[in-house]
């Protein structure tokens, strides 16, 4: 007979609240109560307090941007043992905007089988409830913080017509509205901030608007941006 082969075990990037902790699936919390045997994450302090929430212990190793090769090489040696791993980001969906596409592209370059669960992300909370009629949607994530660039970013980003969305710092809502009214002073634009928690606000009216509004904007929070830009000149196919 031939020599087994041993059968690896499954990644599972999980998408956490990006704000409500209530705000995460049935699927998520099965997995991380029966399937999982660790936690990678984006910061373990962060995650503890949705584990906590839910009474799921379960061991946690961080995992980030700057993590080492080395860090994620062990958690696909775990994998390769036949453990099966959760990777969850602070808030979201990994790898939108937030760390997790080396891990799966390692991950993927060895074979092991990865499942997507998907749930919480601001991209798609804030498109949903912007009402613009459009298909197309850019994401921009977060700009560079050096004005120069990211004035040319934006010059960049008006080609595309359909919904840009940008997220942001509390620390830098209004140099970005300042910038963007520079380049889409017309369109229309809607901020979400503190989206699912609390303290949820929207804001919209023409780019121009909010830019001459920024100092009345509440600088707390991470906020998500999205503009109709009805005037690029590139549309997806």
């Amino acid at each position: 007979m031939g020599k087994a082969v041993r059968k690896t075990g499954t990644l599972y990037i999980i998408a956490s609240p990006i704000g409500n902790l209530e705000d995460i699936t049935l699927r998520a919390l099965r997995i991380l109560k029966e399937e999982a045997s660790y936690v990678y994450c984006e910061d373990t302090r962060q995650t503890r307090k949705l584990l906590n929430h839910y009474g799921i212990s379960i061991p946690m190793l961080s995992l980030h941007a700057h993590s080492s090769d080395e860090r994620i090489a062990g958690a696909i040696s775990r994998l390769h043992e036949g453990v099966s791993i959760a990777y969850l980001t602070d808030s979201g969906t990994p790898a939108i905007s937030d760390p997790g596409s080396r891990l799966v592209a390692m991950a993927r370059g060895h074979g092991i089988v990865i499942v997507p669960v998907p749930g919480p992300s601001a991209l798609s909370a804030i498109v949903s409830v912007a009402g613009f009629p459009e298909k197309s949607v850019l994401f921009a994530g977060f700009l560079s913080k050096k004005d120069g660039r990211r004035r040319r970013e934006l010059e960049k980003l008006r080609r595309h017509r359909g919904i840009i969305v940008l997220y942001e710092s509390p620390h830098r809502i209004g140099r970005l509205l300042a910038a963007a009214a520079g380049v889409f002073p017309d369109e229309e634009m809607l901020i979400g901030r503190e989206l699912t928690k609390v303290h949820e606000e929207l804001l919209s009216g023409t780019v121009k608007d909010m830019a001459d509004r920024s100092d009345s904007i509440i600088a707390k929070g991470e906020f998500t941006v999205a503009i109709w830009n009805r005037g690029g000149d590139e549309e997806a196919e």
